[in-house]
């Protein structure tokens, strides 16, 4: 390739010279006017300034490549150039539990991209889509982002994709002493209470596996969140959050989430109730079972992303509330947790702790 474009520059210079030669020997055996001598001139300037044009275009392409565009030296204003910062020494996986919120995905991801790009922080995001005809399970999408990602990154954030990072302030940090709650009660638009840990949670791998991931219960909507806390807590990892921000519940983040357009499937049945309000000492991430349908790559606005199509296995005589399209409504039994201190939920003012939708 560089010696054909070396033959192409050579052949142009030939030309050049023998017109400017031609039109030299031209004026000399004529009589002209002073007028033709000018323009002889003129036209000699002209020449030799495009033949110095072409010497230079020639030693600009022989510059090393590397001098153009250094690998250590990323180009944040290309959206799909931001690969690897050597600066950061981790690389965090965005799990995103996805079904049916087409409109909020195509706003979230480049958003967070953008906004994780600015922090320098090597990351990939992973829409884990449940395509199964069964309930919602956010958890166990989870599990599976997580068993899907980990051979690349070697922490987590478990992102709700409704919830989009307004403030420059909040670090998506490695998760070194703990699990990290960006979306902290002080400063998440909905939920306030203490124990809360749902919307935005980074947890780095050994943690997350040392608590055996999520439970797998929990379908429908709700409490797998509070169910986490509970393990993070038997563990004695401390939950961690951010602090010294100038914002607050209403100013932190941007909420998504239109429930008039899309409601939370908050119905219960057979003993869902009673079961799902206590600590899972039974499933998590070493019992999750699913099918991979199909792995897609993308990009949104040149915001990388992977899909990954799911479909969850249920065992029904351990939790037959994965469908309830037969028995609507909680059974009611007579049986009361043995063990006070496995009940999670604790009861809360809503007033106090829970705030209107954003």
């Amino acid at each position: 390739m560089d010696n054909a474009k070396g033959s192409y520059h050579m052949k142009k210079q030939s030309i050049l010279w023998e017109m400017a030669l031609a039109l030299s020997t031209r004026l000399r055996l004529r009589r002209t006017s002073p007028f033709l001598w000018g323009l002889g001139f003129c036209l000699m300037c002209f020449f030799f300034i495009g033949l110095t044009s072409f010497n230079s275009g020639q030693q600009q392409c022989d510059c090393p490549r590397s001098h153009v565009l250094r690998a250590e030296e990323p180009r944040p204003d290309l959206p799909d150039a931001y690969d690897f910062n050597p600066s950061d020494k981790h690389k965090m996986a965005i799990l995103i539990p996805f079904r049916d919120r087409f409109e909020e995905l195509m706003e979230f991801v480049p958003h967070l991209h953008n906004f994780l790009k600015l922090q320098r922080k090597n990351h990939h995001i992973y829409v884990i889509n449940q395509v199964d005809n069964l309930r919602f399970n956010r958890a166990s999408l989870l599990n599976i982002g997580f068993k899907e990602s980990m051979d690349s990154c070697d922490y987590i954030a478990m992102h709700d994709v409704d919830l989009l990072p307004m403030n420059s302030a909040l670090i998506y940090k490695y998760p070194a002493d703990g699990p990290y709650h960006v979306a902290a009660p002080h400063l998440h638009p909905r939920y306030h209470y203490p124990t809360f840990i749902g919307g935005i949670l980074l947890v780095n791998r050994e943690h997350f596996r040392q608590v055996d991931g999520l439970s797998n219960k929990y379908w429908g909507w709700g409490l797998e969140d509070d169910e986490f806390y509970a393990r993070l807590k038997e563990a004695k990892l401390t939950v961690h959050r951010p602090g010294n921000l100038t914002t607050g519940t209403k100013d932190t983040f941007k909420h998504i989430h239109d429930r008039r357009v899309r409601r939370r499937d908050m119905i219960k049945c057979y003993n869902q109730q009673e079961v799902t309000r206590r600590r899972d000492r039974q499933t998590g991430l070493s019992t999750i079972r699913y099918h991979i349908q199909s792995r897609k790559e993308m990009t949104i606005e040149g915001a990388p992303l992977t899909i990954l199509n799911v479909i969850l296995e249920c065992d029904r005589n351990v939790t037959p509330w994965c469908d309830c399209t037969e028995n609507v409504g909680n059974t009611k039994t007579q049986r009361k947790p043995e063990n006070k201190e496995d009940v999670i939920v604790p009861k809360l003012d809503r007033k106090k702790h829970i705030s209107h939708d954003g």
